[in-house]
């Protein structure tokens, strides 16, 4: 037996759902070829709006394991979905894993923590768009064309650069109605280096490659909306600060995200060269 369909394995609770995850596995089980009231029939553990709730983010809890094991053994034919990955999805781990990973070293504990302190800023980011009905597709990270493609493709990718630059990034989106901008969001869970000399601002910015293709090469950024996420005012303010008089080619943001109130507190775009302003689609009002 496959070992990531074994459905007689015992699994744990160690962490938040990712909401953005499970919805892209739902989607991806569905596949093209059926409605979502035949999918959900066809599961016979949740009804259609339950999946399409679950779809828009409206998750509390993770899903029970009689669920995920329905959308598994119902998924669509060469549907890239299995049972471990939409249990790990749901915040949970092989029982046999968790025990071996609970003697592991204080570095590994602190790894765990971090790594769930990052899903939930992902989970309150991706409520704060669900909030204002939008209808988002889930990426791990930012699409970057590394090979030879044919224009008639039509490759939802960024060019890649032609000197290595890379974009920092911990999850991205697109929005339907946004295309073809890529949302890509990197959070920052640390400090800044705050001792940057002011004649080598740019060079030596925290995420010096980013700002540097913005400059060199800001035609690969032309459909990225680039969005630093701090968790601490005083970081957040002290990465504001190192920016000031920094001008960009592109749309770049830098977020404060609080934690315990589970909200966007605000949202500062960088002035660009050309004076276009992007307006924050988090000031817009909240669906009831």
């Amino acid at each position: 037996m496959d070992e990531r369909n074994d459905f007689d394995r015992k699994y744990v609770a160690t962490r938040l759902p990712d909401k953005l995850k499970l919805a892209e596995y739902i989607k991806e089980a569905k596949g093209p070829g059926r409605t979502m009231a035949e999918f959900a029939k066809q599961c016979g553990t949740l009804s259609a709006p339950s999946f399409s709730r679950i779809i828009k983010g409206n998750l509390v809890k993770p899903l029970s394991v009689e669920i995920i094991q329905s959308i598994v053994k119902n998924a669509a034919p060469g549907a890239r979905v299995d049972y471990e990955s939409m249990m790990r999805a749901n915040g949970m781990v092989p029982e046999d894993l968790e025990k071996e990973e609970s003697d592991v070293t204080v570095y590994r504990e602190r790894a765990e923590q971090e790594k769930n302190m990052e899903l939930q800023v992902r989970n309150i980011i991706a409520d704060e768009h669900f909030a204002r009905g939008h209808m988002i597709q889930y990426f791990p990270g930012l699409p970057e064309d590394v090979s030879p493609r044919h224009e008639y493709l039509s490759p939802i990718y960024i060019p890649k650069s032609r000197f290595g630059l890379s974009v920092p990034s911990s999850f991205t989106i697109r929005i339907q109605g946004h295309e073809p901008l890529f949302w890509n969001y990197d959070v920052n869970l640390h400090g800044v280096n705050l001792h940057v000399p002011e004649r080598d601002k740019l060079a030596e910015l925290p995420y010096a490659s980013f700002f540097l293709r913005d400059t060199w090469e800001p035609e690969t950024l032309k459909d990225v909306k680039q969005s630093f996420v701090f968790v601490d005012k005083g970081t957040y303010q002290a990465f504001l600060s190192l920016l000031s008089g920094v001008k960009v080619h592109n749309n770049v943001s830098v977020l404060l995200v609080d934690l315990k109130a589970g909200r966007i507190v605000e949202e500062h775009f960088l002035d660009r060269y050309d004076g276009k302003q992007m307006d924050s689609v988090f000031l817009e009002k909240r669906m009831e």
